[in-house]
């Protein structure tokens, strides 16, 4: 059997409220797809978040259709729902608009069997429900017996890959896998683990500037696994995106300079530059001004942010070093705050601001009793 696995493409995102990059991850699925039939695969495996939100824009349902129609009858399809896509409550998913089928989308291990093949998923689960997801998770060498070739799939966090915002280690995992086809990290890795290969295909586009240096090292796409009777092959197949950039430079521009060199020019697709510029006392007009001038015709879109030497060091060893559910629970001494403000926390780190309110409007509702239908203007929450 020859499988893709697939994930992360957060359909409907608007990146920085641009209609173009909406329309870049729609792309980015179309080619995953057109990859997958190139590749000859049987199966298709999308490990969490196809959405950006449980309530996805008419404009990634109709996406989302046409690519589906190119595999219809000839390419079976399978997911579990991401921490994204999976609705605050028991509400009808978007995936049943197109009947495709879903494992675990409400707290089971739930399985299929396709020529032979056992594959066993489990949807997002976090918070006080990880507790519930480990036990399910065990389950899984028991429904595996039996079964020469078993794949497990999850989108969570794992502490080896995700240090300071993780649900799992490595030992709440199975042994028995021959594939664990594995969500919500969005960077590539694949490594041995138990009897098999564990991987994270990474997401399909560059959702925050976190991004973009393990974009530069491992590329964007999906994995093209072999599965025979004695063995398992994997590969990855990368996607052409568009180019984002993370710029350090001081206010003379030299480093913005540079890096307008080395965009390639065979990619029609404009790329996005974040600069960060290391001086707090530059002239911020004048500034402008220049970048204006430098990026006119040659970059898509671009932003800047001032900051000191000293904030942007500060900034990477926070990323690096602390562990923020730790930290929360330390300063609120209340389970259910520092829950919400973990929550919060993992949401604005990735620049995911309908989440984050959502997120709010949900603890409103459950501690205070507030009815969500009170707070449908997004200015009542910011």
């Amino acid at each position: 059997m020859r499988i893709a696995h697939i994930s992360d493409t957060h359909l409907g995102y608007r990146q920085y409220n641009l209609y173009e990059r909406e329309d870049d991850f729609y792309n980015s699925l179309n080619q995953a797809i057109d990859k997958a039939i190139e590749e000859r695969v049987d199966v298709i495996l999308h490990s969490g978040d196809l959405f950006h939100s449980p309530t996805p824009p008419i404009k990634a349902l109709f996406s989302l259709k046409s690519v589906l129609d190119k595999i219809k009858g000839k390419i079976k399809i399978f997911t579990i729902l991401g921490d994204h896509d999976k609705p605050k409550r028991r509400a009808m998913i978007p995936h049943n608009v197109f009947d495709i089928p879903v494992l675990g989308a409400f707290g089971k291990l739930e399985k299929v069997v396709v020529d032979g093949v056992l594959i066993s998923g489990i949807s997002n689960m976090k918070g006080a429900a990880t507790e519930v997801l480990k036990e399910e998770i065990k389950r899984f060498d028991t429904i595996s017996k039996g079964y020469k070739k078993s794949i497990f799939m999850a989108h969570q966090g794992i502490k080896k890959f995700l240090p300071f915002n993780y649900e799992l280690t490595e030992d709440d995992l199975p042994r028995t896998a021959r594939y664990y086809a594995l969500g919500h990290i969005h960077s590539r890795s694949l490594e041995r683990f138990g009897n098999g290969w564990l991987a994270y295909s990474g997401s399909t586009d560059i959702c925050s500037t976190s991004e973009i240096s393990p974009w530069r090292e491992n590329g964007k796409g999906i994995y093209i696994i072999d599965l025979t009777d004695d063995d398992t092959e994997i590969y990855p197949v990368d996607l052409d995106i568009r180019a984002q950039y993370e710029i350090d430079t001081d206010n003379r521009l030299e480093r913005v300079k540079e890096v307008l060199k080395e965009i390639p020019i065979y990619n029609n697709k404009k790329p996005l530059l974040h600069i960060n510029i290391i001086d707090e006392l530059a002239n911020k007009r004048e500034i402008e001004k220049s970048l204006n001038e430098l990026l006119k015709d040659k970059i898509f879109w671009y932003r800047c942010i001032y900051r000191s030497a000293k904030e942007r060091d500060k900034s990477i060893e926070i990323k690096k070093s602390f562990d923020m559910k730790k930290i929360f629970d330390e300063y609120f001494k209340d389970n259910y705050l520092s829950g919400l403000a973990y929550d919060l926390y993992n949401e604005l780190y990735l620049d995911n601001i309908d989440n984050a309110k959502d997120t709010a409007r949900d603890y409103l509702a459950k501690r205070y009793g507030v009815k969500n239908e009170g707070f449908q203007n997004d200015n009542k929450i910011d």
